[in-house]
């Protein structure tokens, strides 16, 4: 008997042959039944390991449609799958390792050489091999020789609940400590909903987000499958490659962060390209310029949906409408359905007033139920009425749009990556010429923002910036590394009465943007 969490044995009864998944790299389809006959066939290589309902696989990874079937054969055994973000250095990705204790680790040839560092450090029952191709543990088993000897039939029933964790997200903090935001049944039936309100069945969506993010797996695709539409897998982002797709497999709509869609717009294609069958394009993580916004409706008639979203919570929480995209050019719109939000006073707690700025707090059945193995953090995880914190500060206008004033924390985006400064000072304050460090975020024309690292040197050192990036070079993923160095004397002026670095005060006075 087919379960109601079995989400791809669930489309097949309705439509079989249509095509579900498009590796445009490879040149590969499946249809709906094919699609679920491999994932059955990973789900029964799976439990042949012992792998049970609640073990982590992880997945190291490109964008493939073999991570696909990992992620649904994973799902079909109770499995929890966590892409790694394969950005990180060997060092940072065997402590997710280590933290989720897999059972299986699947990676492909580019990450062999990682694989293998992981496996030094840490101890894997499983490591599966996408290709023979690459040096990585000796006891690899070859994924598609794994799957082959197993059975395209259902695998054994596991029993689920809406509360049972699919997959783990990694998110970072404040603190540099990556947390592995849990995401439920009850996180995808709810999402689904939202996004119904967009999507149609028998959509094409084009999926260039690495597999990794909640949005390469949970935002879009995911429901899209349920409902029975198509996705062309990416490999990766390629601004070329994705305005040929939309001439050629004319998809309904797609996401990219703001940097990516100027990409796009100043592309030689963009003039010549064929958006006749997108009905909207999707943007997120900072604000949508009203160039952007313009350049696309003047030239192809295509309009924007905006939002904000976070890995613990929805994952979609706010929706700017297509209508209201110049008129509200900066919110980040309303609140879903299902999602209740309000601003508070961090301190009191006390609810904010109309345009007055606050901490941003969620409530409903679309927040995490928790972060991986960080008890400490889950029972803060919400106050006493059950109410989560984002730490964003937020404003509410009189109409009832939200606009965020400043993103979590001392967070910043660099080319759509969470980069949180308290890492990469952990790092610098290892220096032994470095006194005093600092980070912050500054804009870049190609990236959003790029790291800038603020630095009080010992009594008569001397250093440079290069010396200063140089020292980070393989403690920290490329898109981490600052990529600009200011020397000063003091923090003195740029400290609060009690002493804290006021990163605010900072950016105004070093935050120009990088050249």
């Amino acid at each position: 008997m087919v379960t109601q969490f079995d989400y791809l044995s669930k489309r097949v009864v309705y439509s079989p042959d249509a095509e579900a998944i498009v590796d445009v790299e490879a040149n590969k389809s499946y249809t709906y039944r094919m699609f679920n006959e491999r994932a059955n066939r990973v789900a029964n290589f799976l439990q042949d390991l012992n792998f049970n309902k609640g073990d982590r696989i992880c997945v190291i990874a490109h964008n493939t449609l073999e991570y696909w079937e990992a992620f649904f054969g994973s799902q079909k055994c109770g499995g929890i799958l966590a892409g790694l973000n394969w950005r990180l250095v060997p060092r940072e990705l065997a402590s997710l390792v280590k933290d989720l204790s897999p059972r299986v680790l699947i990676y492909d040839r580019d990450f062999a050489k990682a694989a293998l560092e992981i496996q030094r450090e840490v101890s894997v029952d499983n490591w599966i091999a996408l290709s023979p191709e690459g040096v990585g543990p000796e006891t690899s088993v070859i994924y598609e020789e794994g799957i082959s000897k197993s059975s395209p039939d259902p695998p054994r029933r596991v029993k689920l609940s809406y509360n049972d964790p699919m997959g783990i997200v990694f998110t970072g903090g404040t603190t540099g400590l990556p947390k592995g935001a849990m995401i439920t049944y009850q996180h995808v039936a709810f999402n689904t909903l939202n996004t119904i309100r967009d999507i149609l069945p028998g959509d094409t969506y084009i999926n260039h987000l690495p597999l990794f993010h909640v949005g390469g797996l949970y935002v879009y695709p995911l429901p899209l499958f349920i409902l029975g539409g198509k996705v062309l897998q990416m490999k990766a982002w390629d601004p070329e490659k994705v305005l040929k797709l939309i001439t050629e497999k004319k998809p309904n709509f797609f996401f990219a962060v703001p940097t990516q869609h100027r990409m796009l717009m100043n592309h030689p294609l963009f003039m010549a390209t064929d958006f006749s069958s997108v009905r909207f394009l999707t943007s997120g993580g900072e604000p949508l310029p009203i160039d952007i916004i313009q350049k696309f409706k003047g030239v192809h008639g295509v309009r924007f949906k905006q939002g904000f979203g976070m890995t613990e919570v929805g994952p979609g929480c706010f929706a700017l409408d297509p209508w209201d995209a110049e008129r509200k050019i900066g919110s980040i719109g309303t609140p879903n359905f299902f999602i209740d939000a309000k601003i508070v006073e961090p301190e009191t707690g006390r609810e904010c007033e109309v345009n007055e700025i606050g901490e941003l707090l969620f409530k409903g059945p679309t927040v995490t139920v928790g972060y991986w193995n960080r008890p400490e953090l889950n029972e803060k995880l919400l106050d006493e009425d059950g109410w989560f914190r984002t730490g964003d500060l937020v404003r509410v206008d009189e109409e009832g749009y939200y606009y965020v004033i400043d993103r979590t924390k001392d967070m910043f985006i660099s080319g759509g990556e969470n980069v949180y400064p308290r890492e990469i000072e952990n790092i610098l304050e290892e220096h032994p010429l470095i006194d005093q460090i600092q980070i912050i975020g500054v804009p870049h024309h190609k990236w959003g923002e790029t790291g800038r690292a603020i630095i009080v040197l010992n009594d008569n050192a001397v250093l440079t910036e290069d010396e200063v990036i140089d020292f980070c070079q393989g403690k920290l993923a490329k898109f981490k590394l600052p990529k600009s160095v200011v020397f000063i004397d003091s923090f003195i002026p740029y400290t609060s009465g009690v002493g804290k670095i006021l990163k605010r005060s900072l950016k105004e006075k070093y935050g120009y943007p990088e050249k």
